[in-house]
């Protein structure tokens, strides 16, 4: 997965965070609205970080991207002055919060339309090949420090557990991201994990250093295959409420199993632009035994 294709996907997880948030209620569930802004919150900042650091960096004393470069800097400030606003407000659940965030949402949405459509093509037009290459492994080694950064405060004693769930987290968000560009669809020899950590030498060393990543979707595949049995239809999210697991790991098993041709999946029309999976005859055979 190229430089473009994380970026645009990273999008995509923080706009299906923006449309699932106003549809929450307030209180202490797993997919509240407090925790779900919470994480709103860090992946966006994560992802803002990223960009500056890599991509931005790259641009900004170039003559045909300087301008661009610092209105849409001037919008990340913008933004995270909105998500602070937003954090110290007690009651999320008020009309009041909800029409802020709604506003803060279309902002997000609108800076991330210039940047796939006024952003990325100039920067295709700027930068060679390995300049891109460079940046890709920026952004990925940014967005893997942003992860260390949010667990920092972890007791990391000398099983390595807490490593362990840290590559687990970042293995399921980029094998999602992978999910959605359809890259694991037509793989069958290696596993999304070993794919992804091949093309993301941070994580590669990380993940053969404490070797959890592999166990982050297989011990969790039967469990979420019943469940998609069980019903019609269902969402990403619906399947991580009600089986209590972090949205990245259901999103990487779910990406598992669409690649092994168990469950299939749709993009959902409309503003909140939910994954909705299926099962298909052979995973429901599976899932009987």
């Amino acid at each position: 997965m190229d430089l473009w294709q994380l970026i645009t996907n990273d999008h995509a997880n923080i706009a299906d965070l923006c449309g699932e948030i106003p549809r929450t209620f307030p209180g202490g569930g797993v997919r509240s609205r407090e925790r779900l802004f919470s994480e709103l919150d860090a992946e966006l900042r994560r992802h803002l970080k990223a960009e500056e650091e890599s991509l931005y960096d790259s641009l900004e004393d170039h003559d045909r991207a300087e301008h661009l470069v610092a209105e849409l800097e001037h919008e990340h400030e913008e933004i995270e002055r909105q998500l602070g606003e937003l954090a110290r407000v007690r009651d999320k659940g008020s009309l009041d919060w909800t029409q802020s965030f709604r506003d803060l949402a279309a902002l997000i949405e609108g800076h991330f339309h210039r940047e796939e459509h006024e952003l990325l093509p100039l920067a295709r037009e700027i930068l060679d090949e390995e300049q891109v290459r460079e940046l890709r492994h920026e952004y990925v080694e940014e967005n893997t420090e942003a992860l260390r950064a949010r667990h920092s405060g972890w007791d990391v004693t000398s099983s390595g557990l807490v490593l362990g769930a840290l590559v687990g987290a970042a293995v399921g968000a980029l094998a999602f991201a992978a999910w959605r560009s359809g890259a694991l669809r037509d793989l069958t020899a290696r596993s999304p994990t070993q794919l992804l950590l091949s093309r993301a030498p941070v994580l590669d060393r990380i993940s053969r250093r404490f070797g959890r990543g592999q166990t982050t979707t297989s011990q969790y595949r039967a469990e979420v295959l019943r469940d998609i049995a069980q019903r019609t239809r269902t969402s990403a999210q619906d399947i991580s409420s009600r089986l209590r697991l972090p949205i990245g790991t259901t999103y990487a098993v779910v990406a598992d199993l669409e690649r092994q041709g168990l469950v299939r999946s749709t993009r959902q029309q409309g503003p909140v632009r939910e994954r909705i999976v299926a099962i298909t005859p052979r995973g429901r055979q599976e899932a009987l035994h």
